[in-house]
């Protein structure tokens, strides 16, 4: 089958054009112009052809991302796609019709679910589950984002976002029967025009439970707490001391940390190789779901020590005389702090500076600074970079680098320019 994918260098598409091709269809798509590493070498690799605007009628299927919009060739190659009457559908769609299945397992929340999802994964494909799965990262142990398989199972991160030809949340469409839940917080802006309704999205996948189903929630998430009373799946909890999993003891070690878990039948010890609080809670989640599934311990235990994370999420890229270059997706005010009190806490005697790339649709609201102080409180210093611009948004609410200045105080130095930044760290 010859099949062309708009949006093409998506978290979602990307991988999910090489997993396509490896199943013997003719893959192309089209971008923005510039794409970038990691998602352009994976496409090179895959020896997927990119951005040539070649839409004919031998065409048999397209798959729209969700960032179709965005630019113009490729919304004038999606009036052409439906002027020559071409088979599409969105890529959610995709992943819902082929991927998904009975056992569908979905990992939802405003922060944690790419490393989850990643891990459950392994967990599933080290118990040789063999799952289908998808997650909208670049795992470092080297196993693909997307698999398609014949096994009962499926493992999904789940996106409350609304995006490209998607009328409702993406995760509405993955018909979940076990959920992770790590928060329910609003930070779709652009999808959602308010809290509530942000909320009653997050209710109705919920709802979406069966009664033989299961919902694992963050107990240290209020938002989490809530939505859990909307189910009638049996709920599982962790994160805290009341929760049906805990940490009791963290021993951290120069390669490795030890977790002791409390879980409903006894104590469970994980090693692991990442390092941070929020990871250890991530760890916490993937073990809470995968031993109330009835995985083996000892599979549990030797997925979680073997698990290298996800590039990209406090990723160690350099150490160059002893100063340590760490890359990390965070952009909002929770994950950012956990990123940097990771960092804090693992390396006391270092000093943080911070580049901060303020990119993410919702940093463009002034509503979405607040707690920001409170998030960089471990850094030394920070560099703010090129902030974007949104002219559809009203300009009173619209970010400025002065919002951030106020925030952040003398902490700050803002350089909009990428050459600033370079000569900046030269000399400093």
């Amino acid at each position: 089958m010859r099949i062309h994918i708009l949006g093409i260098a998506g978290t979602m598409t990307a991988p999910l054009a090489v997993s396509l091709k490896k199943q013997g269809h003719q893959l192309s798509g089209s971008d923005q112009d510039k794409i970038y590493p990691p998602i352009s070498t994976v496409l090179k690799k895959a020896k997927i052809k990119i951005n040539l605007y070649d839409i004919t009628p031998d065409i048999d299927l397209c798959i729209i991302g969700s960032s179709y919009k965005s630019f113009e060739t490729t919304k004038n190659e999606f009036i052409k796609i439906k002027k020559i009457k071409i088979p599409y559908l969105s890529a959610t769609q995709y992943i819902s019709q082929n991927l998904v299945k009975k056992e569908s397992i979905v990992i939802a929340g405003s922060f944690g679910k790419t490393t989850i999802s990643s891990l459950v994964s392994w967990i599933f494909l080290q118990a040789k589950k063999k799952p289908s799965y998808m997650f909208g990262g670049e795992p470092k142990n080297k196993y693909p984002a997307i698999s398609f398989s014949t096994s009962d199972y499926s493992i999904i991160e789940g996106d409350e976002s609304i995006h490209g030809l998607d009328k409702q949340a993406k995760f509405l469409s993955y018909k979940p029967k076990y959920v992770i839940l790590t928060s329910a917080d609003w930070e779709h802006k652009d999808c959602y025009s308010s809290a509530s309704k942000n909320f009653n999205t997050f209710k109705k996948f919920i709802q979406m439970l069966p009664k033989d189903g299961l919902l694992v929630i963050n107990n240290q998430s209020v938002s989490a707490q809530k939505l859990s009373d909307f189910s009638q799946a049996e709920v599982v909890t962790y994160n805290s001391p009341q929760s049906d999993y805990f940490i009791d003891k963290i021993n951290i070690k120069n390669n490795f940390t030890t977790l002791i878990i409390n879980t409903p039948t006894g104590l469970i010890k994980v090693d692991t190789q990442l390092i941070g609080q929020f990871n250890f809670e991530n760890i916490l989640a993937a073990v809470a779901l995968c031993d109330s599934l009835k995985i083996k311990k000892n599979y549990i235990q030797k997925a979680v020590f073997s698990f290298r994370g996800v590039k990209r999420r406090l990723e160690l890229v350099a150490n160059h005389k002893n100063i340590l270059f760490f890359d990390d997706f965070a952009q909002s005010t929770t994950r950012i702090k956990s990123t940097l009190l990771a960092l804090k806490n693992h390396y006391p005697n270092k000093k943080i500076k911070v580049l901060y790339l303020a990119h993410a649709s919702f940093n463009q609201y002034k509503n979405s600074l607040q707690g920001l102080d409170d998030a960089f409180k471990p850094a030394d210093e920070i560099i703010l970079g090129p902030l974007k611009y949104n002219p559809k948004i009203n300009k009173k609410d619209r970010t400025t680098a002065s919002d951030y200045k106020l925030i952040l105080k003398s902490k700050l130095i803002y350089l909009p320019l990428k050459k600033q930044i370079i000569e900046y760290y030269k000399h400093n």
